[in-house]
C-alpha cells in the first residue's frame, strides 16, 4: 500500500507543478503584451512631439516668405485649386521628395510636411478671425494669407507614426 500512496503523491505533485506553470507563462504573457503597448504609446508620443517640432520649422517658412511664387511652383508647396495634393495617408508621398519637404532631424528622426495654400483671409483689427462679419467694429480688417501644412513624423523606430495638420494665417513680409 505505501508504494501506490507514494505514486498518489508524486502525481498531485506533477499537477501541481503543470497548473503553477501555466500560471507563471500566463503572467508572462501578459507581461509581454503590456510591455508591446508601452513601447507602442512611446513610440507614438515621441512621433508626436517630432511632428509638432516639425510643425513649428513649417510655420516658421510661411513667416519668413516674401511672397507666394512657391505654391504651385515647388515641391512641397500646393495650390487648394490645382487639386494635385498628395494624400497624407500614402505612404509613397512621404517618401517622395518630389511631393514634401524634409525637415529639420530631431534625434536623428527626420519629419515631412507639406504646404497647401487656401488664398486670403480677412482679420480683424486685433488679429482674429471676425466671428460675425455684420458687426464688425473698429479699425478696417486686415487681408492675410492662409495655408494648410500637414506633417508626418515617424516614430524612433519607425513602427509607428503620427500626421498633423494645421491651418496657419501669415503675413507676407
Amino acid at each position: 500500500m505505501a508504494g501506490r500512496e507514494n505514486g498518489a503523491a508524486l502525481l498531485m505533485s506533477l499537477v501541481i507543478l503543470l497548473v503553477l506553470t501555466l500560471l507563471a507563462v500566463s503572467g508572462m504573457q501578459g507581461s509581454i503584451m503590456q510591455e508591446r503597448m508601452t513601447s507602442a504609446q512611446r513610440e507614438g508620443v515621441v512621433a508626436l512631439e517630432i511632428a509638432e517640432a516639425g510643425l513649428r520649422q513649417a510655420e516658421s517658412v510661411l513667416e519668413g516668405m516674401s511672397d507666394l511664387s512657391n505654391f504651385g511652383a515647388v515641391s512641397g508647396y500646393y495650390d487648394a485649386n490645382d487639386g494635385d495634393l498628395p494624400s497624407p495617408y500614402d505612404n509613397s508621398a512621404w517618401a517622395d521628395s518630389n511631393q514634401t519637404i524634409a525637415g529639420a532631424a530631431v534625434n536623428g528622426v527626420v519629419p515631412r510636411y507639406f504646404f497647401e495654400f487656401r488664398g486670403p483671409v480677412t482679420l480683424e483689427d486685433e488679429g482674429e478671425l471676425p466671428r460675425d462679419l455684420g458687426r464688425q467694429q473698429g479699425a478696417a480688417p486686415v487681408e492675410f494669407q492662409s495655408a494648410r501644412i500637414v506633417v508626418m513624423a515617424p516614430g524612433p523606430s519607425g513602427s509607428g507614426r503620427r500626421i498633423i495638420e494645421t491651418f496657419y494665417v501669415f503675413d507676407l513680409n
